[in-house]
């Protein structure tokens, strides 16, 4: 509630001499950066790739397992039922073994993702400060907190392409392959 009210007392008072201001403010769709950078859409085709990858790897464990119960039901009859019993206890944790992998391993994934979008958004504050410092702007705003403000002001194409520049800086094949390599091991 505090930050809501000091929120709206900055923005009307920024409003209100919005004249002798209008080059000292600005705002970004903080939003379409993230979707359309092409650090984002990198980002996306390696989360994508990270996923097949693991989904073929799971589809390997889950053919061993039936391959693994198809013979354990072929040995049920040839031996005891004492035998048998450890036999289902193997594959039982077996299969729990996968299981916490295939769950540990979607985590993994899920959180990469997350601390990946993390450093590219990181990035963009950095580039908006950067922009804001060079051009002596004194307030910067997401489009998620305007009702109106003029296209003068909005150095999304700006902030957008300097991330784009900076494509090189992220390096998000080398997380999901490793990722996936230490799955395999």
């Amino acid at each position: 509630m505090i930050y809501k009210t000091l929120f709206v007392f900055i923005f009307l008072i920024v409003t209100s001499s919005l004249h002798s201001y209008a080059s000292e403010i600005g705002y970004i769709d903080f939003k379409y950066i993230l979707k359309n950078s092409l650090p984002s859409i990198n980002l996306q085709k390696e989360l994508d790739i990270g996923r097949n990858l693991f989904q073929k790897s799971i589809n390997k464990e889950e053919i061993a397992l039936r391959q693994a119960e198809k013979e354990l039901n072929q040995k049920k009859d040839n031996i005891s039922n004492d035998e048998f019993q450890e036999l289902v206890k193997d594959f039982e944790r077996k299969v729990a073994s996968i299981q916490k992998l295939v769950q540990k391993s979607r985590q993994q994934l899920e959180t990469n993702f997350q601390v990946s979008q993390k450093l590219i958004a990181d990035k963009v504050n950095e580039l908006v400060a950067e922009l804001a410092e060079k051009e002596n702007i004194l307030i910067m705003f997401k489009t998620n907190n305007i009702i109106y403000a003029n296209e003068k002001i909005n150095f999304t194409d700006i902030i957008l392409g300097e991330l784009n520049k900076k494509e090189g800086e992220f390096n998000f094949r080398k997380i999901y392959t490793d990722m996936i390599d230490n799955l395999n091991k």
